[in-house]
């Protein structure tokens, strides 16, 4: 069987008529053009291989646009401009006496018959080359459905693949690597390439690629302002360029140093998350490349998802943020003061390092609440945060357990280290008091440590607040010692 469904029956028809040409042509609606994919002829003047443009194809070009037959009997005037009649012709094609051409599947193509035997064809071999143009539509419409089909399954098996890249837990980067790589395939580029511009940056960078990129383009940042990537962000447009001019100095992707090939195809695309990441989705090729609307629409719809994707793990990223510092002074928040504790306790009993807990709870507070605004409250709450943040070592981490109530976590350090500091703190509630009369904040502070007071994180956090309840019971002058 011909591995090309056309070719047999353009020969059948082609001897049924006795023809001198039978050519079946498709139409390109991308590229506007007729490629011929079956012919049997008689001429010394036709190449095998035809793509002509539509607004090029002299007669042919009339079928296709209006969708008629055209039927010649009498070419005289016809063959003294052959290629503007028939430009798959070259010059020195003469004698043609007629010729007919009909749309097949509606102008999906055009199946083309002349002679040099007789004036046109009578009615009975009209006939037949309707019908034959009929056979050739069914078997049009069947090669594009089952390629559509296959396009289609394709297609599915890559979305298959990234959702379950995507609903495991995988890192981002290794979903964009696949991403990039899987529709690379499906349009049949050579190289993709994911680029991520982070909210009031200058630069962007690749956030996944195929396997086949440089590695130097991999880990570097980019301006936005040169290349065809950066225009790309820069215009908020997407970008089609079927053949990159290698003579043209702006024709490169990221930097004109790149090594990546610039004669092909490059296809690119823009999106923007609510939180205001920019991403770029670009593809390149070495060779000119031309891909189905079901694979575009494809890849656009899961561009769409992975705006979404990326949306979703930083909107989880600023929420973990949100949640794991105070909103009124910006110190850890208990939740979060919590768990560095006990990431803390862990990494000691596995170094057998000593580390300290310290609180620091500021009274008489409920009595200040009566006598100041909460605005006025909130402010305090920073300017002690401030303070303490300032007078407290680099390294030692501080949350905010409570309004009055801080913890202090001071690593690789002993009880009686941290205490020596803990006692500096002392003067700090003065400090920030002033401009409030009658009141005077007193600093109560209490520590215990690891592995010197407590082998257990359960131990540990007990007996510090005991021990802070204990030095409410002192005197406040000697709250600090």
């Amino acid at each position: 069987m011909d591995s090309n469904p056309y070719q047999p029956l353009v020969n059948l028809l082609s001897n049924i008529l006795e023809a001198y040409t039978t050519a079946f042509f498709i139409f390109d609606q991308r590229n506007r053009q007729l490629n011929l994919v079956a012919m049997q002829s008689l001429s010394k003047f036709i190449p095998t291989q035809i793509s002509l443009p539509l607004e090029g194809s002299g007669i042919l070009a009339q079928v296709q646009k209006v969708g008629q037959t055209i039927h010649l009997d009498k070419l005289h005037e016809a063959t003294s401009s052959i290629p503007l009649t028939l430009p798959f012709y070259r010059e020195g094609e003469s004698h043609i006496k007629g010729l007919y051409a009909v749309p097949v599947a509606g102008g999906a193509g055009i199946l083309y018959v002349d002679t040099k035997y007789g004036w046109g064809f009578n009615d009975k071999q009209q006939k037949w080359i309707k019908e034959f143009a009929e056979l050739l539509g069914g078997f049009l419409k069947n090669q594009e459905a089952e390629e559509r089909q296959e396009n289609y399954a394709r297609i599915f098996e890559v979305l298959n693949r990234l959702d379950e890249v995507a609903f495991k837990g995988y890192a981002l980067d290794n979903y964009c690597g696949l991403f990039a790589a899987e529709w690379s395939q499906i349009l049949g580029m050579d190289y993709g390439f994911l680029v991520l511009k982070g909210p009031e940056k200058k630069s962007y960078r690749i956030l996944g690629c195929t396997a086949n990129t440089p590695r130097g383009l991999a880990t570097q940042s980019f301006s936005p302002k040169q290349g065809l990537v950066g225009w790309v962000l820069q215009n908020q447009k997407n970008l089609l360029i079927m053949r990159l001019n290698p003579a043209t100095s702006d024709h490169y992707l990221f930097s004109p140093a790149e090594n990546l090939p610039h004669q092909g195809t490059v296809w690119g695309m823009r999106g923007l998350t609510s939180l205001g990441y920019e991403l770029g989705l670009v593809f390149l090729s070495r060779q000119v490349v031309d891909w189905n609307a079901d694979s575009e629409r494809a890849v656009g719809h899961a561009f769409h998802f992975l705006l979404l994707l990326i949306e979703q793990v930083y909107y989880k990223e600023e929420n973990e943020a949100l949640c794991s510092y105070d909103v009124c002074t910006g110190l850890f928040s208990a939740p979060a003061f919590e768990s560095r504790v006990d990431g803390l306790f862990h990494a000691s009993m596995q170094s057998n390092a000593p580390f300290t807990l310290g609180l620091i709870q500021f009274e008489p507070w409920q009595i200040l609440t009566t006598k100041v605004l909460p605005k006025r409250i909130r402010q305090l709450q920073r300017d002690l945060a401030s303070s303490l943040c300032d007078a407290l070592p680099p390294g030692v981490l501080v949350g905010q357990l409570a309004q009055n109530r801080f913890g202090v976590l001071f690593a690789e350090t002993t009880v009686q280290e941290a205490e020596s500091q803990l006692a500096e703190l002392a003067g700090h509630g003065k400090i920030s008091l002033k401009g409030i009369k009658g009141i005077r904040l007193h600093p109560y502070i209490s520590s215990a440590g690891f592995p010197q007071d407590a082998a257990k994180i359960e131990d540990l956090w007990p007996l510090v607040s005991q021990r802070l309840f204990s030095a409410f019971g002192l005197k406040p002058e000697k709250a600090g010692s």
